[in-house]
């Protein structure tokens, strides 16, 4: 940028402060009218280097000093000093500035305010507000500003994305109320109450999350930021500033990280439902074993005993059928016990429980089951050997349903400090892809309750399927 650039004209002038915008090196680009009545120079006369022709000649070498190597170093400046006006006339101030960046996040230049220190009873309030001043510019260099008229109710924008000052035209927008009518009708109420509440000089910087009408009628995230600048000697606010920052970005990532939690949440709301309904299986499961297993169990054998010690006249004609009806029912009584929940896997663990699993499954089928288990580790927990036997019983119940397979085999084995567990096939096979982000044909979750399980244990669920080549699952977890 020249020296010349006439965007040094575009300062704002409605703060009681001085402003200054320099380049990276520190060479003045633009000061707005206040810095010119503290210091006695003209605008064209600060530009460049010019500016230091003001300074006192006593502070001169300490301010050169101490400004080259804040530019150096791209950082903030923050020291006091005098300038001397044409006139003789000495003023002690407070300078502060702060590296200004583009959109890219680079340092294109400084941006800083002067606070003339001669005034004693307003320094304290200037130079707090100053900081939250500064901070505003450069938020606003970026994202666009509003200078608000609060009397008027007038608004002057001056677009985002455009450097703060030294920016394009302002474009004039139509009343504080037309803005006010782009706020989302669900965040008006809360929007309304905040500037109020900052109004009153309740607060003392406006800031409000609000989704805000765009011009291609869609709804986007703003975080708006201000702060009156100006109020009259009864207090009322006559201007205010105001900067809009572009949140939507962070407000999806906030929404998907919380549909993340959602679904972790009912990750482990699954599981632990999953275990409260074997805990109850095995309940119940118990009473038709001790209770109504051991009464079908009785009667079979008077049934025996009055069978064997009767005559022929003494033993109803229909003692065989009742025995067989007997034999059926304990028979019957046994299956729904080991369905509602395997004893033996309780008893003696997962290795077994699918050797018993798999022979039921094969003498009701005519699928060949081969099992080949190592000895199971003894870190694996109760609850986990829970679910990895449903997983299992899962998977094999869906071999004998839909694989139409002849032979298939379960291998449970340790890998490192993982349980490993593959269950293959030679049947039909099928799209692995598409049938795992689908309810199974039972109407259950299938594979992907499986995959889910694995997944809130810290495990793996893999699958390999393809017409005509049989399946193959293998589930990873984590033992301890």
């Amino acid at each position: 940028m020249s020296a010349g650039d006439t965007r040094g004209s575009r300062l704002p002038n409605v703060f009681p402060v001085g402003l200054f915008r320099t380049d990276t090196a520190g060479r003045c680009l633009a000061v707005n009218a206040h810095w010119c009545e503290i210091t006695g120079l003209a605008s064209a006369e600060a530009l460049d280097e010019g500016w230091a022709r003001a300074l006192h000649p006593d502070d001169r070498e300490r301010v050169l000093t101490e400004w080259s190597r804040a530019t150096q170093e791209a950082r903030g400046l923050e020291m006091e000093f005098r300038f001397q006006h044409w006139n003789g006339t000495v003023t002690q101030v407070l300078v502060q500035s702060l590296p200004e960046l583009d959109a890219r996040g680079t340092i294109s230049g400084f941006v800083g305010a002067v606070t003339d220190l001669s005034r004693h009873l307003e320094v304290q309030d200037e130079l707090h507000a100053n900081r939250e001043l500064v901070a505003m510019v450069l938020l606003a260099t970026t994202d666009g500003h509003w200078d608000w008229n609060v009397a008027t109710g007038t608004v002057s924008r001056r677009a985002p994305r455009h450097p703060l000052p030294g920016g394009p035209l302002d474009e004039v927008a139509p009343d504080a109320h037309a803005l006010a009518q782009r706020i989302h009708p669900e965040d008006c109420s809360r929007v309304r109450d905040c500037m109020m509440a900052h109004l009153a000089g309740h607060t003392a910087l406006y800031e409000c999350e609000h989704r805000r009408l765009t011009g291609t009628g869609t709804w986007e995230w703003v975080l708006q930021r201000g702060r009156v600048v100006a109020r009259d000697a009864a207090g009322n606010p006559l201007c205010m500033l105001r900067v809009y920052i572009d949140i939507e970005t962070r407000k999806q990532a906030e929404a998907e990280a919380e549909i993340e939690a959602y679904h972790a949440q009912l990750q482990r709301f699954a599981l632990q439902l999953a275990l409260a309904q074997d805990r109850e299986r095995r309940r119940i499961a118990a009473g038709l074993h001790e209770d109504l297993g051991q009464i079908l169990a009785v009667a079979r054998a008077k049934l025996g005993q009055l069978t064997e010690s009767g005559t022929g006249g003494d033993v109803p004609s229909g003692a065989s059928e009742i025995r067989a009806l007997l034999d059926s029912a304990i028979a019957e009584t046994r299956a729904l016990t080991f369905e509602l929940g395997s004893p033996i896997l309780h008893e003696l663990g997962l290795a077994a429980a699918v050797e018993s699993l798999c022979e039921r499954l094969g003498n009701e089928s005519g699928v060949q089951f081969r099992v080949v288990a190592e000895r199971e580790p003894e870190s694996l927990g109760g609850d986990l050997r829970t679910l990895l036997y449903r997983a299992v019983r899962e998977l094999c119940r869906n071999v004998v349903r839909h694989a139409r397979a002849p032979r298939a085999e379960v291998r449970l084995y340790t890998e490192g400090d993982r349980l490993q567990i593959v269950v293959a096939d030679d049947g039909e096979g099928f799209d692995a892809a598409r049938q795992a982000r689908h309810f199974d044909r039972t109407g259950g979750f299938g594979l992907f309750a499986i995959r889910e399980m694995c997944a809130q244990v810290g495990g793996r669920f893999e699958i390999e399927s393809a017409a005509g080549k049989g399946a193959r699952a293998v589930l990873s977890v984590p033992l301890g």
